[in-house]
């Protein structure tokens, strides 16, 4: 506590002493005030500086995760596609194979019977076992393989981008014309899933 002697004290009025002490209390209240803002905008500062830090840091961070899953993504869809260039191929061999036998079957119509003559009754009808005209078989094993070579050929179209007037123009010029519109509705509604 401060306390004053009189006698050293040059003779001032109780109101001018007031006044002085008052100006400083609030000399030093201003001081301490301004020493308390300076010292929370410093905090302010690293703390903000601390949070870009860190911002960047795990944008950084995000970017390479990012990167590396595209690149493995891009990687998959790569192989995949490989494994179906080479699944095509493969099936487009096998069935250009197995399809001529099939198409020969198919395209090579039956002789037709020769219409028998009418007995006359001066011939001898003939012997019981005549051979009849030969019949092609039906070509089932030949239509399956060029159902699975079409399927898979249109999967591998449709999961490259092309569109189904595409995909039908090539099956029509590889296969022949046939109605393919359920086979394409399938390959199209699976390729875009």
């Amino acid at each position: 506590m401060l306390t004053l002697c009189p006698t050293r004290l040059p003779a001032m009025s109780s109101g001018q002493h007031a006044d002085e002490l008052a100006a400083e209390a609030a000399e030093t209240v201003r001081r301490v005030v301004a020493e308390a803002e300076d010292h929370a905008a410093e905090i302010v500062r690293d703390a903000e500086a601390r949070a870009e830090s860190i911002r960047e840091q795990a944008e950084a961070e995000a970017k390479q995760i990012r990167e590396r899953a595209d690149a493995d993504a891009r990687g998959q869809i790569e192989a995949a596609k490989r494994a179906l260039d080479e699944l095509g191929g493969t099936l487009v061999a096998a069935a250009t194979e197995a399809i001529p036998k099939a198409e020969t079957a198919e395209t090579e119509p039956a002789p037709e019977p020769e219409p028998e003559p009418e007995p006359e009754p001066e011939t001898e009808p003939e012997a019981p076992g005549a051979p009849e005209a030969p019949v092609s078989p039906p070509a089932t094993n030949g239509d399956n393989a060029q159902n699975h070579t079409e399927r898979l050929i249109a999967m591998k179209m449709a999961v490259d981008g092309e569109n189904r007037d595409g995909i039908e123009t090539l099956l029509t010029e590889k296969f022949g014309a046939a109605d393919r519109s359920a086979l394409l509705d399938d390959v199209l509604s699976r390729a875009t899933r």
